[in-house]
């Protein structure tokens, strides 16, 4: 039922769009026009020329370009037509050709033989002997109806009726165009005061955002396609295809079009290469110049040119462009971007709208932590490891960590103590997180020796042990703070879960280990941190430890008095000031060790890790 008042609305609105079309759509071209010649507008007034001059110069210098390239394209067509009957042979060639692929024109003994066996199949057999005649019946008289010949004015009628409504629709918009740009900014306040229902600022913010999109969006199409019609009609010039230039602008004009608009354009040209070239090859190199083109054109020319995008999905776009063709034709797949552009911005700034920014947009519509989560409880490994390559390729593999991986598990731990999250799926999860960390690690691995010569093997004893308070989450961040330690050339490790506490225990008194930590993903984890703490520093009383509990949204100084009971050498809520401590500790830092003490944080200003942890918040 909620659902069901946004439909009918939704059902209404494109019932009047449809009703409304030959209303719409001159506006809409005026308004898509108004958009493009205002900056030019404003730069003429900035410059000093009056506002009417400016006006008159500009409708006047677009429309003026708009019909010398409908007058262009309109005689080079009509000398196209005259031409086309000197290639009616090679065409009769080529349709002979595409429906008898596998015949020759040059006869050759096996074609005789095929075409004296075919004539002897179809030579009819001997006449039967003859019958009495039958009286013919008498025919009947032919009867023949001609057209009344028209009249002088019903002959102009008819001759001017297919562009009455072209030139009608041309006047209505040019009128609209002079109308928008002479009151445009008592139209953007009066649009403002309509929408804004108080909120003036975010209306205007929304205005000034459509206008911006679509601006650029128009500027830059024209650009690239220039970029695009320059080169096919120097290529087709190069081919032989006749008639290059029109082809060119043709390509540029109808690159508009989205989607169909390029090959609508190519259309025209490997026809004509057919018509002309005796052969294949002048089609095949006009195929091959348009495909090269719109390669080129996508994947560098847009990309170079187009700074900041609509901010529409390329799906959304493929949609809008089938939906506006069914409401309004042709004319709406022309539009299609331009109106889609206005929609999107509804949607980011009316809030209930904002459904429509979510299914048109190209922005995310989750948080890097919350998108990074949904990978993990997924079943594509590949999607978890792109979508991590493309956080650390735009930061760094830290950042990555502190602050994508680690709050993606708290999310994690949040659903799985209210337990919404079931068995199979952590399993799975925690499977597929302890999997890309080591996959991350031998990507260091293999960048590492890329650089320099393999460095000496570790000790098989590590300096510092990670062991995890209580569950695999706390496991999974002990991997985490181990793999930045090993890029330090620190060898660390991380006690399994598998293992007993009496044997984690004993394998830190080993002489060789010179710190541990306890890693600790809340919630309901500073609890079981002070508890292993307390009983480790009782078995090795020698042995700094540092509690870690990640991102807890307390401050230091609160965490260093529930846990100083259990006496941790340091206590710190980042992987940062985790690497940073640890390293600290088995270097032989002391002064950090006593700046950062538990007892020391409770009369001590914010340091650093504090303030990494407010920052985090």
């Amino acid at each position: 039922m909620f659902w069901f008042p946004r439909l009918a609305t939704f059902a209404l609105v494109v019932a009047m769009l449809r009703l409304a079309e030959e209303v719409l759509l001159p506006i809409a071209y005026a308004l898509l026009l108004a958009f493009l010649l205002s900056p030019l507008v404003v730069r003429l007034m900035r410059w000093g020329v009056s506002r009417v001059l400016a006006i008159v110069l500009t409708v006047s210098v677009a429309f003026a370009v708009i019909g010398a390239i409908g007058w262009i394209v309109t005689s080079q067509v009509i000398a196209l037509t005259h031409e086309l009957p000197k290639y009616e042979e090679n065409i009769r060639l080529k349709v002979r050709a595409l429906k008898s692929p596998f015949s020759s024109e040059v006869p050759t003994p096996m074609s005789e033989m095929v075409a004296s066996l075919r004539r002897e199949i179809k030579t009819p057999p001997p006449e039967s002997p003859a019958t009495p005649a039958v009286p013919a019946e008498p025919k009947p008289v032919p009867v023949e109806v001609k057209a009344v010949e028209p009249t002088p004015l019903e002959f102009a009628r008819d001759l001017a009726t297919p562009f009455l409504k072209p030139l009608g629709t041309a006047g209505i918009v040019a009128v609209f165009v002079v109308a928008i740009l002479f009151q445009r900014e008592d139209l953007r306040d009066r649009f403002i005061r309509l929408i804004s229902q108080g909120k003036i600022h975010v209306a205007m913010e929304a205005v000034d955002d459509a206008a911006g999109r679509v601006s650029r969006y128009l500027g830059m199409q024209l650009v690239v396609n220039a970029a695009f019609g320059l080169p096919i009609a120097v290529g087709l010039f190069f081919i032989g295809v006749p008639n290059a230039m029109l082809w060119g602008l043709l390509a540029m004009l109808l690159r508009f079009i989205p989607f169909l608009g390029p090959w609508i354009a190519a259309a025209f040209p490997i026809t004509l290469a057919l018509a002309v070239d005796p052969g294949w090859t002048m089609a095949f190199y006009t195929i091959a110049l348009f495909v090269i083109m719109e390669l080129i054109s996508n994947n560098f020319i847009e990309l170079l040119l187009y700074g900041a995008s609509t901010g529409i999905s390329n799906l959304a776009l493929l949609v809008a462009a089938v939906f506006w063709t069914w409401l309004w034709g042709p004319a709406g797949l022309v539009l299609s971007t331009p109106l889609t552009v206005c929609v999107l911005v509804i949607g980011n700034y009316v809030p209930a709208m904002n459904f429509l920014s979510t299914l048109l947009g190209s922005a995310p519509t989750a948080e890097p932590p919350a998108q990074f989560y949904e990978r993990l409880l997924s079943t594509e490994a590949e999607e978890l490891s792109d979508l991590a390559a493309q956080h650390i390729a735009k930061q760094s593999l830290e950042v990555f960590y502190e602050e994508v991986f680690v709050p993606a598990l708290l999310l994690a731990e949040e659903d799985r103590h209210r337990g919404t999250l079931p068995e199979t799926r952590q399993r799975f999860m925690f499977q597929a997180a302890r999997d890309l960390i080591d996959e991350l690690e031998r990507e260091d691995e293999i960048k590492k020796h890329r650089k320099q010569p393999p460095a000496p093997a570790l000790p098989s004893i590590p300096t510092i042990v990670g062991l995890p308070a209580r569950d695999e989450a706390d496991e999974v961040v002990a991997h985490m703070l181990c793999h930045l330690l090993r890029r330090r050339g620190i060898h660390a490790t991380v006690t399994p879960l598998t293992v007993k506490l009496d044997e984690a225990f004993e394998s830190v008194r080993r002489a060789e280990v010179r710190a541990t930590f306890i890693s600790a993903l809340p919630p309901s984890a500073v609890s079981a941190a002070r508890q292993m703490c307390g009983r480790l520093k009782s078995r090795s009383p020698d042995k700094p430890v540092l509690v870690g509990v990640w991102r807890h949204r307390a401050s230091l100084e609160v965490l260093g008095r529930r846990l100083l009971s259990s006496q941790p050498d340091q206590i710190v809520t980042s992987l940062r000031s985790a690497v940073e401590q640890l390293e600290a500790l088995i270097r032989g830092v002391s002064a950090s060790s006593a700046e950062d003490s538990p007892a020391a944080n409770s009369n001590k200003e914010p340091g650093p890790a504090e303030k990494i942890t407010a920052k985090d918040r």
